[in-house]
């Protein structure tokens, strides 16, 4: 049997309507060649069940993945990736909205340029009911350069909640993020895991960005309209800092940027410190980024 071009990893749990959404949404890409691969993490709801077998008999691109008990949330993340088949892979969470031509477009670009290992597009986030509270700065921050140490400086000292963990939704060469997941499997778990993924990835591989479309990010909020007027107020929750700047230095192991990230990280504590208690004054309150 051939082998889809991409495959598409869907992690979900007790969100019946909001992942029958995302099916039908995949199903009518304008890429076709893709094998979706959904893993429910036992839920509670029966009828996410009924949606994952209804799409199954329907179309034989789906593969659908039941567990006893909940693995929790990082495993079921990385679970779908074990499943996976074609060359191509990406992670989707079980309530975005992708642009019809989102994969072909990721396809294309890959294929013309041999040198990337992922590809990704700009984000703008949505609430429950769907409308567009927030459009992230453009992801073209992040595009490889000839300059990697640049770029992975850029990385680090960027606030978590300008969107930098969304990169983990790029479309992957997969034997590249085979590369990082295997070093991943020793790494210590950490708030912010999967921006050290992706960090751990951009210290290896090259990243193309294209924002001329936009990954719909749903926010799990009602608000209208979500204003981030000094995005240095919000970054990681202090008590989590240790745990998360360690899960870089893990991620950077084994290669030539180990040292560059201690001393990026170092400095930026130092400013994040200075930062909140001299600038701020206490009065904004350092609140969990949101990340999405």
């Amino acid at each position: 049997m051939d082998l889809p071009a991409v495959s598409i990893g869907v992690p979900t749990f007790n969100r019946a309507n909001l992942l029958q959404s995302v099916i039908d949404n995949l199903r009518n890409q304008t890429f076709g060649d893709f094998e979706l691969v959904i893993s429910d993490n036992a839920s509670t709801d029966p009828r996410v069940r009924a949606v994952c077998e209804s799409a199954a008999r329907e179309d034989p691109r789906m593969r659908c993945y039941y567990h006893d008990r909940n693995q929790g949330a990082a495993a079921n993340f990385w679970f779908v990736y074990e499943q996976a088949r074609a060359p191509l892979f990406m992670w989707a969470s079980d309530d975005d909205v992708w642009p019809q031509d989102f994969i072909e477009r990721g396809v294309n670009a890959l294929r013309l340029q041999p040198s990337a290992s992922a590809w990704f597009c700009q984000v703008t986030s949505i609430n429950f009911a769907g409308e567009v509270i927030r459009t992230l700065p453009s992801f073209r921050r992040f595009s490889s350069t000839n300059r990697r140490a640049a770029d992975l400086v850029r990385f680090l000292w960027e606030p978590e909640v300008e969107g930098k963990a969304n990169l983990i939704h790029a479309l992957f060469r997969r034997e590249t993020l085979g590369e990082v997941i295997d070093e991943w499997k020793t790494w210590p778990e950490s708030w912010g895991a999967d921006m050290a993924v992706v960090y751990g990835y951009l210290c290896r591989h090259d990243l193309v960005v294209d924002d001329g479309i936009s990954l719909l990010k749903r926010a799990h909020t009602s608000e209208r309209q979500q204003n981030i007027a000094d995005p240095r107020a919000f970054i990681y929750p202090w008590p989590e800092a240790r745990g998360y700047f360690r899960s870089y230095l893990a991620a950077a192991r084994g290669t030539r940027y180990r040292a560059l990230t201690f001393a990026t990280l170092c400095a930026r504590w130092l400013y994040d410190v200075c930062y909140h208690g001299l600038v701020l004054r206490r009065r904004t309150p350092l609140l969990p980024p949101a990340r999405r």
